[in-house]
């Protein structure tokens, strides 16, 4: 009965991939100045399988893109809208000023509400990430 059961967890562990298990740490939401949009960094620490970073949505914004900083031809960093960010295995994907970053359109909330974004995973994993936002420097805002 023993081998049997050993067989059993052997083949269950062939079959059944590996899964994500992804911790959001350190969220923070500033919003956009004026009718720009607003931006969301998070630290992902994921302690299971390699996985991607899809799409993210929230009832406290129109639409959330990623975005990514890329060189142009012309050696110079843009800003481009991507459809993926890979998380390493046993590892940690920062989502941070001047590299990947999401951006929320059309904020619907007030000002002092906390909100709450849920992260897609390609595994299937979902995520709710809850931040309270705060409004962005002037001087320091995230161009788009």
């Amino acid at each position: 009965m023993k081998k049997i059961f050993v067989l059993l967890v052997t083949i269950l562990a062939l079959v059944v991939p590996a899964r994500a298990e992804i911790m959001a740490m350190q969220p923070n939401v500033k919003l956009g100045i004026g009718e720009r949009p607003a931006v969301m960094f998070v630290k992902l620490h994921n302690k299971g399988a390699a996985t991607r970073l899809v799409s993210a949505a929230s009832p406290d914004f129109e639409r959330i893109e990623l975005h990514a900083h890329k060189k142009n031809p012309y050696g110079m960093m843009r800003m481009v809208k991507v459809d993926a960010f890979q998380v390493p295995a046993n590892g940690m994907l920062a989502l941070k000023p001047g590299g990947h970053h999401l951006m929320l359109f059309g904020f619907k909330g007030k000002k002092d509400d906390t909100v709450a974004v849920t992260l897609q995973f390609a595994d299937g994993q979902t995520i709710s990430v809850r931040a309270a936002p705060s409004q962005r420097d002037k001087m320091h805002h995230h161009g788009h």
